[in-house]
């Protein structure tokens, strides 16, 4: 009787271990801060909705940290459940047949998106997370490069926000001012020496720095060269203040009027101004067209997680996509809401309601532009980056600057095939 009450007991103890199991996810990724917050308690409440599944949300530094961490965790096999990713991260991992596609969940019958629910997805996302016809990788932190203004200064000089480049470029010296012994003491515009500045520019202008099928690089057209020209020529003319760091400190201190860069930065440059003086964001001024670029993550579910592993990271994935929630996530982070469906929430109508800079953010999605989804982008930024930099610093010409920057990248490219 007793051998039986036991047998009864312990198989009650499995059972019941059994039910209240949970899977848990691991999702590596690089937001602190703020971002770390508002990612923590989306968490939470993932977590309190789906008792059977744990979400582990491990912050493992900068992007430089996490990007050796994947790359490191793909030759050992040791990956979490899935991650926040670059394109050419994710384009990396692929050769190593790391990445399980999302077109995996996505199609399947009974726990996949409806097409309604696909579709929500910004189109221009969908795209940029998708390799030879299949979706890898869904979006995440999304932010779009757009001009900070100060407006008391722009209404002291009597002038509107620049809508072109060729209005950027009058505004930047009409907003210089020089004190009486000729010594600036407020730059009209704010550039950052960094290849992202140029690409920025560059494809304004209608350019690019590969070919469409990525195997050629672009750096010897005119485009290009007329591009960093203008950028030298700014610097050259005294109205521009260039430098590698992040701008809003000099925006905030009142030595630049205006500067480029992505709206992942705008929390940081209201305490910067705080409250000095009133200011705003306008879309990039145009060139022959409108396409600034995106900035920002995708996540990744990994293959080396086991299958009941990675439907508890999609049912994750799923919640990340729901409307509140992308609403929640972009008005306290300042990053892109990637569905459409969060724009129709109370929560985001309110807010837009009383931030009208989260309108010029939208309006830049159908324009937004994408860096190409290669592993040997990486290498490309940091070859063409030397380049611009030495240009700007006036450390060489602009044609020697490109000419050394096209030869090594298209070296780069031969020995990839």
């Amino acid at each position: 009787m007793k051998r039986t009450v036991i047998v009864v007991f312990t198989l009650a103890l499995l059972i019941a271990s059994f039910t209240f199991a949970k899977t848990t996810v691991v999702f590596w990724n690089s937001m602190g801060g703020a971002q770390g917050k508002a990612l923590n308690e989306i968490v939470s409440e993932f977590n309190s909705q789906y008792p059977n599944i744990e979400v582990k949300s491990i912050y493992v530094g900068n992007y430089g940290v996490l990007s050796q961490k994947l790359l490191a965790g793909a030759v050992s096999g040791k990956l979490p459940t899935m991650s926040q990713v670059y394109s050419n991260w994710t384009a990396q991992l692929m050769k190593s047949n790391m990445v399980q596609p999302m077109e995996t969940f996505i199609d399947d019958p009974t726990v996949g998106l409806s097409k309604s629910q696909l579709n929500d997805i910004w189109k221009a996302f969908i795209k940029a997370n998708t390799w030879n016809g299949e979706i890898y990788t869904l979006p995440f932190n999304k932010s779009v490069y757009v001009l900070y203004v100060n407006t008391d200064a722009l209404m002291l000089a009597g002038i509107d926000i620049p809508k072109t480049i060729s209005e950027l470029i009058k505004d930047a010296k009409i907003l210089t001012v020089k004190d009486e012994s000729g010594k600036v003491i407020q730059y009209g515009l704010g550039l950052r020496t960094t290849v992202d500045t140029f690409v920025v520019f560059l494809r304004q202008m209608g350019g690019h720095v590969l070919s469409s099928d990525y195997k050629t690089a672009l750096l010897d057209s005119p485009v290009a060269l007329d591009t960093l020209k203008m950028l030298v020529d700014l610097v050259k003319s005294g109205t521009t203040f260039a430098q590698g760091g992040y701008l809003d400190g000099p925006f905030g201190n009142g030595r630049i009027a205006m500067y480029i860069d992505t709206s992942a930065g705008i929390s940081y440059t209201a305490r910067s101004v705080g409250g000095k003086f009133a200011w705003t964001i306008a879309p990039v001024p145009k060139g022959k067209v409108q396409a600034p670029p995106f900035a920002g993550t995708d996540v990744a579910i990994f293959k080396t997680a086991t299958k009941k592993e990675q439907m508890a990271a999609w049912e994750f994935m799923k919640f990340l996509m729901k409307p509140q929630i992308q609403a929640f996530w972009a008005i306290k982070t300042g990053y892109l809401p990637v569905v459409k469906s969060a724009l129709d929430t109370q929560a985001w109508k309110d807010y837009s309601s009383a931030n009208p800079m989260a309108n010029v953010l939208i309006s830049q999605i159908t324009h937004g532009s994408f860096d190409p989804g290669i592993a040997q982008w990486y290498q490309i930024r940091t070859k063409l980056g030397n380049a611009v930099s030495d240009a700007m610093f006036l450390k060489k010409t602009p044609t020697q600057a490109l000419k050394t920057a096209q030869d090594q990248i298209t070296k780069l490219l031969e020995e990839s095939k």
